[in-house]
């Protein structure tokens, strides 16, 4: 099964102005508010991943936290609800016009996005219990009805994403839990936990069908995945890599740097992603797709590299 890439740099470069640096809630709100302010650019990336061969969307909804919106004014939760749903019904909309279109031999599935809800990166800054399972649940009511299921995605440590399965678990959809993990303490989460510690704090909960990695470097990845597939020899596995440069990654944790890198690894092109996918599919992932920095050509090179082996 195939993933999509990352909306929010599509949406950037399909000409959404979206500011400020990776991860952080300025550039977070850009993102957020397309799904009302340039719905159609919204739609037309969903529809460039499913053209380019996606069996799965997720919704442009990664940046529609509290944390984010709060910087433009934005309430808690209606805010966030509207921008939540207006992404839900993107996603399904493109869904629709994949099927008019017969871009697949199966009607391709809408993942809804539960995120972590402050900077990506940032273990140190995940919330307590009550602020995650209370905005999780907001989230889940706003998302469900659009999706097919609930992708918990870029999750830093065990306390985030229990509270995310959690909530995800309670709409009766299947859920995917998706880890990041470091690119320093290689085969970790970025709270520093062991990758067998977050597979075990959320495959007590029935509708989790699979345990993914997501947005971490392809080398990371690739470490990390036979401690995943050991980790959770009953559920499906996946991963999808981000394409940052490796001068981002080494300034993305810190408050005081400057963005002077360049933002994506340049020898990361299609071909090359597609021969990595090619890999992790041997080494036992089964979902595969790309995160940021991602783009339709990529996922269209493992769909071709997919189909030929």
């Amino acid at each position: 099964m195939i993933l999509d890439g990352g909306m929010g740099h599509l949406l950037r470069r399909n000409g959404v102005n979206i500011s400020g640096p990776i991860g952080t809630m300025e550039r977070f709100r850009s993102v957020a508010r397309a799904n009302q302010d340039a719905p159609d650019i919204v739609r037309q990336s969903h529809l460039q991943f499913l053209r380019s061969g996606a069996d799965v969307i997720t919704t442009n909804t990664y940046a529609c936290v509290p944390a984010a919106l709060a910087t433009d004014g934005g309430g808690f939760p209606d805010d966030i609800v509207e921008l939540i749903e207006a992404g839900g019904a993107l996603a399904a909309r493109a869904q629709d016009i994949a099927v008019s279109e017969g871009l697949s031999h199966a009607r391709p599935l809408v993942a809804g996005c539960l995120p972590p809800l402050h900077e990506s990166y940032r273990a140190d800054r995940v919330g307590d219990y009550h602020e995650l399972a209370s905005t999780y649940r907001v989230i889940v009511d706003a998302i469900a009805p659009s999706s097919d299921l609930l992708l918990c995605e870029t999750m830093h440590s065990t306390a985030e994403a229990f509270a995310a399965a959690e909530a995800a678990n309670e709409a009766g959809l299947p859920v995917w839990v998706s880890f990041t993990v470091s690119e320093v303490d290689v085969g970790n989460l970025r709270s520093g936990e062991a990758i067998a510690e977050g597979v075990a704090a959320i495959d007590d909960f029935p509708n989790v069908e699979a345990v993914m990695l997501n947005c971490s470097s392809p080398e990371a990845i690739t470490s990390a995945l036979p401690l995943l597939v050991q980790a959770a020899p009953d559920l499906t596995t996946g991963v999808y890599a981000n394409g940052f440069s490796d001068e981002f990654r080494a300034t993305a944790a810190d408050d005081d740097s400057v963005p002077t890198y360049r933002e994506y690894n340049e020898m990361l092109t299609p071909d090359a992603f597609a021969r990595m996918a090619d890999d992790w599919r041997r080494q036992g992932a089964s979902i595969i797709g790309g995160c940021c920095g991602i783009f339709p050509e990529h996922i269209a090179s493992v769909v071709s590299t997919t189909a030929a082996s």
